[in-house]
């Protein structure tokens, strides 16, 4: 007997994650500015369906007219297409919307817009979403744009156009989902370039394959802010043997520098290596471009790439600013919210844009401002007030005293400086620069002397920015407050400008760390290697930038933290493929390949993986047990050539995720029932779900009170059914229980068609009702009709009384379930179960629609085995562990394994067992 598997993922020590298996040949995204990817719609590297939907490809479609047909002569079009009203999915379509992925080599980071040139047969077809590595993105879900129209659209429903971010270049997977059925996909341009627009068929498909030419710049093409230390590499290209490397400041000449003729920007003529580290130390604020030539059977000319150095100076954030006094809506901090500003940093002369003093405010006026941190302050800019009338009114600050503090009691002096008055015009830019000479502050406070009029007392400010020099340490890596650090990690960060050392304070008690009472270590390189950390620990430390030259002589960070990783894997299954040698199958060793247990790892057919069930990234195992036959039960083995130590970096924990899936049909007690099913409803002209019953004859009734039932989806049902035969179009009446839609009456009134239901007239009682909740369903003739209870004695009569349905004398009556998602089971648990009228035979179940996985109770085990042959196996605490239908995180401490003997530094081989080896029981048998 072969049933549906256990599924296991993420085998790990403590807790697990899954990584991100690329395709072997991916589309390759274009270098150039416009940074285009362009494929063609069936030209797909998968396709997922469901049990209802699909993407089909197609020549043409109902109502397509285009003259020159599809790009490629084939699009894929969304099937089958509903008539009425369409079947739509808005949420949730990662997990459970057929899709199409694109494999995509992307060398460029950042925005990407997503155009697509497709057909909408009608307003109810006309819709896709797309994704990117599998995840729903907010700003490119809900495309629309091609109703009854063949056009290029990147719009989307929310406002603006259609794009993701790329964040690392290298292999990513580009998903296409199903929004409405009917709608045709065919051909997709991806681009950097937000002024770019595809015409007609749009550019030729991307070509598959690692392009000969070098990609994936580090740093990224048209960064900014890039350390002036900075180290260029790149993604050669497959077929390079050398790298001539071309750098320097002026963009012409490196664009058309060759060896002949280099131009003074060939800097590395057939280099080994695939990075290039600048001879000296760049300069600030500079522009640089660089170009990679890789040389082999042919040289093959890369793109121009450019980054820009860190700024000068940098502008404190954050700011926090206090008056002495301010009008109504005009308050301080006006003047550091970058209100009235425009982006040339231009001022407008809104004067709920600034601060104004109060009226008769106490003298002398200031303003005040805080930081966030201490700064090495290079200057401020001013903006004065500056509403139309200034010229009259003269409020703008004029002389004015300048003071700072690192304590915000103490205070110095900087200077007293006239601030010109404001232009009384829009887009007025700074009127005075103050040179702050490099000071160290966390406050300034403005104080005007007077102001611009001389007649009111009364002064007021546009903008105040200030601008300081980098010299504490910043940018830590990892990031601070980083979770998931490997235990092997090498601690960086942006060293100060002026820092000619750098001392490391580094420990797991955040206090000694921030007192400098911590562990400490001085540094040339702004890097710091730690240690062996341990798993699932949280680690402090801060840096301390020293230059004995320079006052003051010690910059500090802020303290950083960041998490480790609280798991080492054991396998994760990402890693098998379906090629030979790399099948899951072949590393964890089953019955049938050994005859000596009922297991089967994998499927018998490609994928051998499990692909959908899974608990994170790509892939589960699939584990068929079948324990009718000796021995009885069935397992799975890894083996290692050398022994593994599960305990180094502190693990303590072995963590196993699995899921079975839940007994099909049961009668815990007498006139009880629990059921399983999944599905994806009992609606439209096919039903999917599973259905226990038996014969009515003539009339009668079935009354079950629904005791719980697992929220799949609001639409999940749990029902008593009247039904005229097991097609999945037959005709129906039932009234159902839901998580979250109450109690609802539907039926299907014409065998193949679609199903109807009592929404225009349901309600608000019944469709506020919650589960447990009693139902009833009669038969009187022709006529169908419905009832709910809260207490199984006074009933109340649906709304939609009677149905007439002319079934046959004889049919099928009993309890409904389906989950309403295909890609979930669900569980209903029935009570009180009684029947009025000839009503004969025992319970029957059948699977209306697609075939729904069960499993037969069985208890599930793990064995470890040492390098000296010593073994311990441990049991999970459920003895119907097959039976859990929703992932489960099972720990187990590697002290039950140590204290068997077992040297959980030495592990050399793991099993994983379905029933039991000391006392083994036919029969059990599943998936």
């Amino acid at each position: 007997m072969r049933g549906t598997p256990l599924h296991l993922t993420c085998l790990l020590l403590c807790l697990g994650l899954a990584s991100f298996v690329a395709a072997a040949e991916p589309f390759q995204q274009d270098g150039g500015p416009d940074g285009l990817v362009c494929v063609e719609a069936e030209h797909y590297d998968n396709k997922v369906e469901t049990t209802t939907n699909t993407w089909s490809p197609v020549t043409t479609a109902a109502g397509f007219t285009a003259a020159e047909g599809f790009s490629g002569g084939q699009a894929m079009q969304s099937m089958p297409n509903t008539s009425a009203g369409g079947k739509t999915i808005k949420t949730g379509y990662a997990a459970s919307g057929p899709h199409l992925d694109f494999q995509i080599n992307f060398v460029k980071t950042g925005t990407h817009y997503v155009w697509i040139l497709g057909f909408g047969i009608d307003g109810n077809g006309d819709s896709a979403h797309a994704g990117l590595d599998g995840k729903e993105i907010a700003t490119c879900d809900n495309m629309s744009g091609w109703q009854v129209a063949y056009n290029w659209s990147r719009t989307t429903m929310d406002g603006p156009p259609s794009s993701f971010e790329i964040t690392e270049p290298g292999v990513h997977t580009l998903n296409i989902y199903m929004r409405e059925d009917g709608m045709v996909f065919d051909k997709i341009v991806l681009t950097t370039n937000d002024a770019y627009t595809p015409t007609g068929h749009g550019p030729a498909e991307s070509a598959r394959g690692i392009p000969d030419y070098a990609t994936g710049p580090v740093p990224a093409d048209l960064a900014t802010d890039v350390r002036r230390d900075v180290s260029l590499s790149w993604t050669p290209g497959p077929s390079a043997t050398a790298h001539d490397v071309y750098f320097g400041t002026v963009q012409a000449d490196v664009a058309a520098a060759t060896r002949a003729n280099p131009l003074g920007v060939l800097v590395g003529q057939a280099q080994d290596a695939n990075s290039y580290q600048p001879s000296a130390r760049l300069e600030l604020e500079t522009t640089y471009y660089w170009r990679i030539d890789e040389v082999g059977p042919a040289t093959v000319k890369g793109y121009v790439w450019s980054f820009t150095t860190e700024p000068l100076t940098y502008r404190v954030t954050g700011v926090t600013a206090t008056a002495s006094s301010f009008e109504a809506g005009m308050g301080p901090e006006n003047t550091v919210n970058n209100s009235g500003m425009n982006a040339a940093g231009g001022h407008s002369t809104a004067n709920d844009a600034m601060w104004l003093s109060g009226k008769a405010a106490p003298q002398p006026a200031w303003i005040q401002y805080q930081f966030d941190q201490v700064y090495k302050l290079s200057e401020m800019r001013v903006w004065n007030y500056n509403v139309l009338f200034e010229g009259v009114l003269g409020f703008g600050f004029k002389d004015t005293l300048v003071e700072y503090s690192q304590d915000g009691v103490a205070w110095t002096t900087l200077t007293e400086t006239e601030i010109p008055q404001a232009p009384a015009q829009e887009n007025y830019t700074a009127a005075a620069i103050v040179d702050f000479t490099g000071v160290s502050a966390r406050y300034v406070r403005l104080t005007a002397r007077n102001n611009w009029g001389g007649l009111t007392p009364q002064f007021g400010l546009g903008e105040v920015r200030f601008y300081y020099v980098p010299v504490s340490p910043r940018e830590p890596q990892p990031a601070s407050g980083a979770a998931g650090v490997q235990v092997d990690a090498t601690l960086g960060w942006r060293p100060g400008r002026e820092a000619g050392s750098h001392e490391v304070y580094f420990g797991t008690n955040q206090q000694a760390v921030a007192n400098g009472t911590a562990s400490m270590q001085t540094v040339v390189a702004p890097e710091f290697d730690p240690g062996p950390l341990t798993l699932g620990t949280t680690y402090y430390w801060k840096v301390a930038e020293v230059n004995q030259a320079e006052t003051p002589a010690v910059w500090q960070s802020s303290v950083w933290s960041f998490t480790t990783k609280p798991y080492v894997t054991v396998d994760d299954f990402e890693g098998y493929t379906d090629d030979e040698g790399s099948r899951i199958y072949q590393t964890w060793i089953d019955g049938l390949t050994t005859q000596a247990s009922g297991s089967t790892v994998g499927y018998i057919d490609a994928p051998f993986a499990e692909r959908t069930i899974v608990h994170g990234g790509r892939q589960a195992m699939p584990f068929a047990y079948n324990n009718v036959a000796a021995p009885h039960y069935s397992e799975g083995d890894r083996e290692w050539d050398s022994g593994q130590d599960w305990t180094a970096n502190g693990a303590d924990t072995l963590t196993l995720f699995f899921r079975g899936n839940p007994v099909g049909f049961a009668e815990p007690a007498p006139g009880s029932v629990k059921m399983s099913a999944g599905g994806a409803d009992i609606w439209n002209s096919a039903d999917e779900f599973r259905f226990a019953f038996k014969q009515l004859s003539g009339n009668g009734t079935l009354v079950a009170k629904v005791e719980s039932l697992d929220n799949t989806n609001e639409w999940a049902k749990a029902g008593v059914m009247i039904r005229e035969d097991l097609s999945a179009g037959s005709r129906f009446a039932a009234v159902y229980a839901t998580p979250g839609q109450g109690v609802r009456y539907q039926g299907r009134l014409v065998s193949l068609g679609a199903a109807t239901s009592d929404t225009a007239v349901a309600t608000d009682e019944q469709k506020a009702l919650k589960i447990p909740v009693w139902i009833k369903i009669e038969r009187s003739g022709a006529n169908i009709n419905c009832f709910y209870s809260s207490d199984g004695a006074k009933w109340t009569s649906m709304t939609w009384n009677p149905q007439s349905i002319n079934f046959t004398s004889t049919v099928y009556i009993g309890l409904s379930v389906t989950s309403h998602n295909a890609a979930a089971m669900t569980t209903a648990l029935y009570s009180n179960i009684s029947f009025t009228g000839t009503v004969t035979g025992d319970w029957s179940v059948a699977t209306i629609g697609p075939a729904q996985p069960t499993n037969d109770a069985a208890p599930l085990y793990v064995t470890v085995k040492d390098g000296a042959g010593k073994s311990k196996t441990v049991v999970h605490p459920d003895p119907a562990a097959t039976l859990l239908s929703t992932w489960q995180e099972w720990r187990i401490p590697l002290s039950e394994f140590t204290a068997a003997g077992v040297k959980m530094n030495n592990v050399r081989k793991l099993t994983i067992g379905v029933g039991s080896r000391t006392s083994p029981t036919p029969g059990p048998a599943g998936l």
